[in-house]
């Protein structure tokens, strides 16, 4: 202690002398520096090894930090996520990384700083000091206490002691597909101390939220909101405090609505267009099979991102069903028209109640009255008396029957797409 206080004024003494040497004065300075830091390093290091030999090495990490056994130790946690990693549809899991930010009181490491040189924070050996059994309740693979190999610790001279305890975390999350593809999902961290009831550890939160601050966005969702919530479970005639850490997540729907939104859209569309196709086009009834076997694709490969258990069925889905079923329908009704089309009128004649409502519904959708070459007859023979209508025939049936299901057909596609994504848009 001498020889550094001789040191010290010797250096400082050089400091004001004048000389004429200003390079060797300015080395002289540096290695003074030097000196001093090298010197109050060598200090609190020997104070560190001495706290731990005084208060540390007698710690017994078994022990619950109390001093009257029967207080409770309040332990104050936060959830602090930096990753998203997976979200698993089909079985309806989270997968993400991140760390608790866990804080309590010990009160046998507690120390006067101004013994040991002033240092008020050290690190302990990570098996040196009473840690809770932190544990998420619903992770999938295997339940654990956290940091049981690994962890961050620091003790200050009042008791207090951090915990930083990280992991990767695969959660349950049940889901509610309803609203697919602008769905909303609530996801939970149930957090709880292993094994001591509420007498002994009571965990309580430390913010109203998850920790965001480090968090990596998600390509497929965002996290709209969090929270933190501290529960009370009674079990066995014993109370346990629980932490439960909530997140709503919102998919980012971008990608479904070009992938498959977009396409089944079309489809829908392009498959009402199948009563515009003329019947001795000869592709008529081809084109209405294609369409449906791609809705069959379709189906099966958007039931396939869907979770296998769920216990809501997606509007979408409906949606696709029932474009699936009517696309079925169209196969049938072409069946029917191209039959109708190719029937001879001369041995099976058109029923007169038929002739009568085809020509009633020409005129509804037609704007003029249909009566086959009726500019072919001359004008001074359209009197009442002299003139009368051509005889119907099954090609007009056939024709009219296209227009009546093209109009139908889709003003009913126009009308389910927008009550459909009205009810998936929450509206």
């Amino acid at each position: 202690m001498r020889h550094t206080t001789f040191t010290c004024t010797l250096c400082l003494t050089g400091m004001y002398k004048k000389q004429e040497g200003f390079p060797l004065n300015l080395k002289l300075h540096g290695l003074c520096f030097l000196f001093l830091l090298l010197t109050v390093k060598g200090q609190d290091d020997h104070h560190i090894h001495q706290l731990h030999n005084d208060i540390i090495k007698n710690n017994n990490p078994r022990v619950r930090p109390v001093k009257n056994s029967s207080d409770a130790v309040t332990v104050s946690l936060q959830l602090n996520l930096l990753s998203m990693s997976d979200f698993d549809d089909v079985t309806q899991t989270v997968t993400a990384n991140g760390f608790f930010f866990v804080t309590w009181k010990d009160e046998f490491l507690t120390w006067n700083d101004s013994e040991y040189g002033g240092v008020s924070e050290i690190s302990p050996d990570y098996g040196m000091v009473w840690r809770p059994y932190i544990t998420i309740r619903n992770v999938v693979d295997s339940v654990e206490p956290l940091g049981l190999d690994f962890g961050i610790i620091k003790v200050t001279a009042n008791g207090i002691v951090t915990w930083l305890p990280g992991d990767t975390f695969k959660i349950f999350c049940l889901m509610d597909v309803t609203n697919f593809p602008l769905d909303e999902q609530m996801c939970t961290y149930i957090t709880l101390d292993w094994g001591h009831s509420l007498d002994e550890i009571d965990l309580k939160p430390i913010n109203n939220s998850i920790g965001l601050d480090l968090f990596n966005a998600n390509s497929q969702w965002d996290i709209i909101d969090s929270s933190a919530q501290r529960v009370v479970l009674e079990y066995i005639g014993k109370s346990s405090s629980l932490i439960n850490f909530n997140m709503t997540l919102k998919r980012k729907p971008s990608l479904v609505i070009l992938t498959i939104l977009l396409p089944v859209l079309m489809l829908g569309l392009v498959n009402v267009m199948v009563f515009l196709i003329p019947v001795d086009s000869g592709e008529k009834l081809s084109f209405a099979i294609t369409v449906l076997l791609s809705f069959t694709v379709s189906l099966s490969f958007v039931t396939g991102l869907l979770p296998k258990n769920a216990d809501s069925i997606p509007v979408f889905t409906i949606f696709i069903i029932g474009l699936f079923l009517t696309s079925s329908i169209y196969v049938f009704l072409t069946i029917w028209i191209v039959q109708v089309f190719y029937r001879d009128a001369a041995i099976r004649p058109v029923p007169s109640w038929m002739g009568r409502i085809t020509r009633a519904w020409e005129r509804c959708f037609c704007g003029t009255p249909a009566v086959g070459n009726q500019e072919t007859v001359p004008q001074e023979r359209m009197s009442k008396e002299s003139w009368n209508p051509p005889s119907m025939t099954w090609m007009r049936v056939s024709r009219l029957a296209d227009r009546v299901f093209f109009c139908f057909f889709l003003s009913l596609f126009i009308m389910t797409t927008v009550i459909g994504f009205l009810k998936i848009a929450h509206f």
